[in-house]
């Protein structure tokens, strides 16, 4: 990771899309959250970031608005045999 006076735009670019989805460490996150709140920006920060996040909302619509049914984790438990004592370290 870079230090914080050490974040280019180049490499802000190139990080943008998992800065979008949230899953750069700790700080490469703070890093990131820096720099996009800086005012000057030359290397298309603002726009890499608003492409990521475009991605980010088209995949989302593709979802189901609906939440699963409540018994669907206890179906998963039930075919997995969790809770029952048996082993399940013949499929790991």
């Amino acid at each position: 990771m870079t230090h914080r006076h050490q974040m280019t735009c180049t490499h802000f670019v190139e990080l943008a899309d998992a800065f979008a989805l949230g899953i750069l460490d700790e700080l490469e996150q703070h890093a990131c959250a820096r720099h996009i709140t800086r005012t000057l920006h030359q290397a298309g920060c603002r726009e890499a970031l608003a492409a990521a996040q475009d991605v980010m909302n088209r995949l989302a619509s593709g979802l189901p608005a609906s939440v699963p049914p409540p018994y669907l984790w206890t179906s998963i438990e039930a075919r997995l045999s969790f809770g029952s004592g048996s082993s399940n370290a013949e499929w790991l």
